[in-house]
């Protein structure tokens, strides 16, 4: 197939690692692929990730030749504006197979909006057009700073479906938001696990040594509970003689904020990085024992740092709760949802009370991550997608006539006859297995 695969690709895009890495795989199983950069803006002076395929940005690429050129048109679809300010354009250009990094994603709906001029009556516009008249006290709340709680503006406007009723096939990285992209698209949902590119980190825990280390990595917003995590350790003499590390970036708000909280309890070994290259990073998650990856809210559909502290073989602590919730049992240790300290303290102290458990648990992280977060996997489940994609194409033109047909003869959604003609529809056409 040809395809062209459309994502952020500056460095500092984890999504344009992952690229880098699937399109390879891609083009190694024979496969003609071109990478279409979707950044709003083209910034000369940004590094890109190295790839031997072709790269185009989207401002300065003929749009009309994705569908005249491409069997597929892959968009990475994620919650940040100007990573992803070009896949509106390429949206509307050519039926496209979207993948949902985060199942929320009113940060870019939010975006969208700011960089266009547009004001509050197209914001109450587009969610009513959603997600019904019903949405509108929701819209109106949050525009207008009445709601300002991340997990409550997931729960009623997570804007997911806002563009995936855009795209002819989607795929999700786990089975919590699914049903969200399955209710709106009209060709094939897949879900398959994160890629997730090894990383240079020397696999299993480190040396032993007197003092362990706990790390969070990612971008430190408050999402991360950190905040959390040091008042479990300032609660146990046990934790307090570890050190704490966060790596990645943080504002100089939230920096403030967690060392008022480190010095309310008493805990003198935070120590906060900040953003890092990747070199720093695998140093960084080779002194590391004990991974720590919560979230609440949940709102990315995957957890990058997660993945990769299960790549690295240390144990990693997650939250019970949308795609943490669903990785096996037996290979990271959960938590509720909740995010209850006491628990987490709990936790925490067994695992540095046990480098036998560390250590196991660890290795069997690795050997499952190995296996099932790996570019050549994810590749294949693309693959397997894009063909279903394909091959739904003239059941979904068939459909979308008839139904046209059937509505300018007033015939609704809720008719017994809809469903009837659906039904036959489908067994006039091969199933398509994904």
């Amino acid at each position: 197939m040809k395809i062209c695969w459309v994502t952020p690709f500056v460095l500092r895009s984890s999504i344009g690692r992952v690229s880098a890495e699937v399109a390879k795989a891609l083009a190694l199983r024979g496969h003609q692929v071109e990478i279409l950069r979707c950044e709003d803006r083209d910034d000369p002076a940004e590094p890109l990730h190295p790839t031997a395929l072709r790269v185009h940005h989207w401002r300065s690429y003929d749009l009309s030749r994705l569908r005249a050129e491409f069997d597929v048109v892959v968009v990475n679809i994620g919650d940040n504006y100007p990573f992803h300010g070009g896949v509106f354009a390429i949206l509307d250009a050519a039926p496209c197979l979207g993948i949902f990094h985060d199942f929320y994603i009113y940060n870019l709906f939010s975006g969208w909006l700011h960089y266009n001029g547009l004001d509050y009556r197209r914001h109450d516009a587009e969610i009513v057009a959603t997600y019904g008249e019903a949405a509108l006290p929701h819209a109106v709340a949050v525009r207008s700073g009445q709601m300002l709680d991340m997990g409550e503006i997931a729960q009623h406007l997570p804007m997911t479906e806002w563009l995936a009723g855009r795209c002819e096939a989607a795929l999700a990285h786990a089975e919590f938001y699914a049903p969200k992209l399955e209710a709106v698209v009209q060709g094939p949902v897949a879900v398959t696990p994160l890629c997730c590119p090894d990383r240079a980190t020397p696999p299993g825990p480190p040396k032993a040594k007197a003092q362990l280390t706990l790390t969070t990595v990612g971008v430190m917003n408050p999402n991360k509970r950190v905040d959390d995590v040091i008042r479990a350790i300032g609660g146990s003499d046990t934790l307090k003689a570890c050190v704490y590390r966060l790596v990645g970036p943080i504002s100089d708000e939230e920096r403030a904020k967690l060392e008022v909280t480190a010095a309310e309890v008493g805990f003198g070994n935070l120590i906060i990085e900040g953003a890092v290259d990747d070199d720093t990073l695998d140093r960084r998650l080779d002194e590391a024992d004990i991974m720590i990856a919560l979230r609440k809210p949940v709102l990315e559909g995957a957890s990058g740092s997660a993945c990769e502290g299960m790549l690295s073989g240390r144990p990693t602590v997650v939250a019970r709760a949308g795609f943490y919730g669903e990785l096996p049992d037996d290979l990271v240790f959960k938590i509720d949802g909740g995010i209850v300290i006491e628990e987490l303290r709990d936790v925490l102290e067994r695992l540095v009370a046990d480098e036998a458990l560390r250590r196991q648990t660890g290795q069997a992280a690795r050997a499952w991550a190995l296996a099932n977060l790996n570019a050549a996997r994810y590749a294949e489940a693309i693959e397997d997608l894009a063909q279903a994609q394909v091959t739904s194409r003239p059941l979904l033109a068939v459909g979308r006539r008839i139904g046209g047909e059937l509505t300018a003869m007033g015939l609704t959604d809720a008719d017994p006859a809809a469903g009837r003609i659906g039904a036959t529809l489908q067994k006039l056409f091969a199933p398509l297995p994904i």
